[in-house]
């Protein structure tokens, strides 16, 4: 059976982009991501960095230099108990200096290459993968394979886009938010298959319910009558055992008819999936089995979402907002101060209070940072 993944761009959305990265020295994972790729990886993906590395075609480093900062970034996420799965390249560009490398691929993004490559090596279903990364390029790479994709939006970043450029599925302003639309996106894929399920298993019993009964005040005697009215006459045993066996049929229909499809999807073997480099065809898989919770599950799912957004500034706090104005205006009072004790016509007094005053604010200061340390 073929897995699913997620594709990742490096720079930008993995790790901080200072320009080319040429040493490992230079390399910094951006804050978030470790912990990021731990949660993809409990929801069952394979993890996949794809990255465009003109440097070597351009002559700014070599492949070896490249694996020794390649290298460096599995050891820095190994640091936090994170690992990926594969890790793929292009070296080659048309316009590049270093002969061997100056040459058009079609492992490089925009094209689909480099996971078409993965897909083969790691056995990925591409239909059911993501593509996350921070240019159009990465978006219409992903598209070209067939993944569903989402842009990294990096604020203060300047993208052009161009008429050409193909819409992400998803946009996101950093990796962890990239996660959670991931995990809502599997919530409610789980919630309409449970519905579609309830919704079919509701369909004999609605049947059942919509046969016309029978009037409550008609008689046994009463239908002998009208049968002898219509038919030849009978034995009164024989008529009894002819009315009272269909009354009996529809529901030993019913229950027949549900426990033989229940036995058939109980034998049934699942459905291969074939996949090739060009078309993807997927053959229907069985309903997941009916859930009665698949609301509160989507309860769950919104507060994690509100709860994983109230992190996504977790630099930018109250305490720490609180605290630098408290630290601006214990500044003025000094230089207040300082003004009142070089006048002559200011007495001593208000120096000391305002000195006062900026001692207490610098107080405040420090207990605020040190409480928010604490959360």
């Amino acid at each position: 059976m073929a897995y699913k993944a997620v594709f990742l761009d490096r720079d930008d959305t993995i790790v901080d982009d200072p320009g080319y990265i040429r040493s490992p020295e230079q390399l910094r994972l951006i804050p978030g991501a470790a912990e990021a790729l731990k949660q993809l990886q409990k929801m069952g993906y394979l993890l996949v960095i794809v990255t465009n590395q003109s440097g070597v075609a351009r002559g700014f480093i070599t492949e070896q230099q490249l694996e020794n900062i390649h290298q460096e970034l599995k050891r820095q996420l190994a640091t936090e108990n994170a690992a990926v799965d594969g890790l793929y390249y292009c070296p080659y560009h048309p316009d590049g200096e270093v002969k061997d490398f100056s040459v058009e691929s079609n492992l490089r993004k925009p094209n689909a290459g480099m996971f078409f490559q993965a897909e083969e090596d790691l056995d990925i279903d591409l239909t059911q993968s993501w593509m996350i990364g921070d240019s159009y390029r990465d978006i219409q790479a992903g598209q070209a394979a067939g993944c569903h994709t989402i842009l990294v939006d990096v604020p203060g970043k300047i993208r052009e886009k161009k008429k050409t450029d193909a819409e992400p599925d998803r946009k996101a302003v950093n990796l962890r938010e990239a996660v959670n639309i991931i995990r809502m996106y599997e919530f409610h894929q789980k919630a309409k298959s449970s519905k579609q399920a309830s919704e079919q298993s509701q369909s004999p019993d609605d049947l059942a319910d919509s046969s016309e009964p029978e009037p409550a005040n008609q008689t046994l005697s009463d239908k002998l009558e009208a049968k002898d009215s219509t038919h030849p006459p009978q034995t009164e045993l024989e008529a009894v055992v002819e009315e009272t066996a269909p009354l009996a049929a529809p529901e030993t229909k019913i229950e027949t008819e549900a426990a033989s499809e229940e036995e058939s999807q109980a034998t049934a073997p699942e459905s291969a999936k074939v996949y090739t480099a060009k078309s993807r065809t997927e053959a229907p898989q069985p309903a997941e089995p009916i859930s009665e919770t698949h609301h509160l599950l989507e309860e769950i799912a919104l507060r994690l979402q509100r709860k994983d957004r109230e992190g996504l500034y977790q630099e930018f706090s109250v305490f720490k907002l609180l605290s630098l104005m408290l630290q601006v205006i214990a500044v003025f009072c000094l230089i207040i101060s300082l003004g009142f004790w070089l006048s002559p016509k200011v007495g001593g007094e208000p120096v000391v209070i305002m000195i006062g005053y900026s001692i207490a604010l610098q107080l405040i200061v420090v207990a605020l940072l040190m409480m928010h340390s604490r959360d």
